[in-house]
């Protein structure tokens, strides 16, 4: 009988799927439910604070006839995003006290501020980890890549020095050097990354000539990136990497737990296919395992990392002829 355990940000999984942040995670009803579909750690729907600071804003406007006196606004805005957090923290602990797997509480911040303050507040009411979301489009032109960078440790490092307990940031790849910011982010003693965010994307309707959302769910395509980074990467650095994005089968987190991935989180899978898609790759991967005569995650994981392969820049080939060439004549 294979072991599917690991280890992620010093927390024991029973196996290295994770439920990201998603439409699944919002209740402790469909929280019961990834658990009970053998899920191994769920990532609790991420608090916004721009959503929260733009509902408070709204109640406001909404009660602006009776705020006369100078505190009554702030009271009222206070209040309401008080309201949000306390929902929050509600389902947090209901959770902890329901579930028996690992529960990561997640904050999507738009800027270093009082956001950082409320990890604490987290893992008082239980939650296993923080994850950390930030994501900034670099349209000013007049701002470099490296003040989006620092702006980037300034969160952490404001995270870290705000709570001793597990941090992993959840980010994107658009980055001058990818390498160099996951290396300095080493030396603020993080626990993990998360490679990498499906952030929204702005798309257009044609008929109606308006802005519109684009399509928020990955396609099966789509871990390529994630697998090159998660190879490049993850036996250089003391945290771990969970990898993320286009991961919809057991065959691709098989690849991933090669590269030297620690966990996986999935969302677009389950959305699509259902809760019923994580026993098929749990049960991919015990007779992968099986096949290969691996009793422990552990004896494969990281078998593949660029230090561990005979030929280290094979991962940083971007051969497109040939794999153009590969493709036609398969």
């Amino acid at each position: 009988m294979v072991d599917l355990s690991t280890k992620y940000l010093g927390l024991t999984l029973k196996n290295p799927i994770i439920a990201g942040s998603s439409p699944l995670t919002t209740s402790l009803d469909s929280l019961k439910k990834c658990e009970d579909a053998g899920i191994g750690a769920v990532v609790l729907k991420s608090i916004f604070e721009e959503q929260i600071e733009n509902d408070s804003d709204l109640k406001v406007t909404e009660n602006e006839a009776y705020l006369t006196h100078s505190d009554a606004y702030e009271f009222v805005k206070n209040a309401s995003m008080d309201r949000e957090i306390d929902a929050y923290l509600t389902l947090l602990e209901d959770a902890k006290k329901s579930l028996d797997i690992p529960v990561i509480a997640s904050i999507n911040c738009r800027k270093n501020g009082a956001w950082i303050e409320y990890a604490n507040r987290f893992v008082t009411c239980g939650a296993d980890a923080i994850e950390l979301n930030h994501y900034i489009v670099a349209a000013d032109r007049e701002v470099d890549g490296t003040a989006i960078e620092k702006e980037y440790l300034s969160l952490v490092k404001a995270a870290r020095k705000q709570t001793k307990a597990p941090l992993s940031l959840k980010m994107g790849s658009s980055f001058s050097s990818l390498s160099n910011l996951l290396w300095k982010l080493d030396e603020l003693s993080i626990d993990g990354v998360v490679l990498f965010n499906r952030f929204f994307s702005p798309d257009i309707n044609i008929e109606t000539m308006k802005m519109a959302p684009a399509a928020m769910l990955s396609s099966e395509e789509e871990y390529a990136q994630s697998l090159r980074w998660t190879a490049l990467m993850s036996a250089e650095l003391h945290y771990d990497i969970c990898a993320s994005r286009g991961i919809h089968d057991g065959k691709t987190v098989i690849k991933q737990l090669l590269a030297g991935a620690k966990s996986v989180q999935v969302c677009s899978v389950l959305l699509k296919e259902g809760l019923a898609s994580v026993s098929k790759m749990t049960s991919e991967l015990e007779a992968w395992m099986d096949r290969h005569e691996y009793a422990h995650i552990v004896d494969f994981n990281g078998k593949l990392a660029q230090e561990r392969i005979a030929d280290p820049s094979s991962w940083e080939r971007s051969q497109y002829i040939k794999s153009i060439l590969g493709a036609q004549k398969s």
